[in-house]
């Protein structure tokens, strides 16, 4: 079966919400430079091109992608807070990834798998993930659990995203995701990579415009 192209909303409201939502991702990429708006207004910077992207899926009926993605932009808030709110990011974050396993389960329900490609790159995906959190153990402090827990979410949902027939873009969203999450794990636990943090907000915030415009396709009005 041949892939139906993704497209991106034709009206005119939905095209400025993207738009807007690009701006202010642009915008925060400088914080990391010294050269973002100073707090608290950044927080909003932070967390608004999270929520037009939300209000975008809204906008076209995806009522659990659009939570999702609220969800999202709530840690974003909380981990852009001074000082910073770490345990209700993660819980943010958490809520986000649990509603996209939902959509990509569904996805995977409705459409089949990838077959044996899709199980030997989320095989390679899943390794890497348990390296990554079992180096990581010692610095995770009190937040060992709550990170812990939030990592296999994450593991979770980019293997239903490798596995499952979503839309492309959406797969590749994950994937942005799961780089994100990697880099500012060492970055914030382990006080390494300082100079990361402009690559953790590009595959942050790509990733989740990937996911909202990949499920926001049309053939998924009635599921998303």
């Amino acid at each position: 079966m041949a892939a139906t192209p993704i497209t991106i909303a034709s009206d005119r409201v939905s095209r400025l919400i993207l738009l807007v939502a690009l701006v202010l991702g642009a915008i925060y990429l400088f914080d990391d430079f010294g050269l973002g708006t100073p707090y608290p207004v950044n927080v909003v910077v932070k967390a608004g091109g999270v929520v037009l992207l939300g209000i975008y899926a809204l906008k076209q009926g995806r009522l659990w992608l659009g939570l999702g993605l609220l969800a999202g932009s709530a840690g974003d808030a909380f981990l852009a807070l001074q000082p910073t709110q770490q345990a209700l990011g993660i819980l943010a974050f958490g809520i986000g990834h649990l509603i996209y396993i939902g959509l990509f389960a569904d996805q995977l329900r409705r459409k089949g798998n990838r077959g044996l490609p899709g199980y030997l790159a989320t095989g390679i995906m899943v390794v890497f993930g348990v390296v990554m959190l079992v180096a990581l153990q010692p610095h995770f402090g009190e937040l060992r659990v709550a990170a812990s827990i939030y990592n296999g979410i994450i593991l979770v949902m980019v293997a239903l995203a490798l596995i499952g027939r979503a839309p492309k873009l959406a797969v590749i969203g994950a994937l942005l995701f799961l780089v994100s999450d990697a880099v500012l794990a060492w970055r914030m636990f382990a006080g390494m990579l300082d100079w990361a943090g402009p690559v953790v907000w590009v595959c942050y915030f790509g990733g989740q415009a990937c996911i909202a415009l990949g499920l926001s396709h049309p053939e998924d009005s009635a599921r998303s």
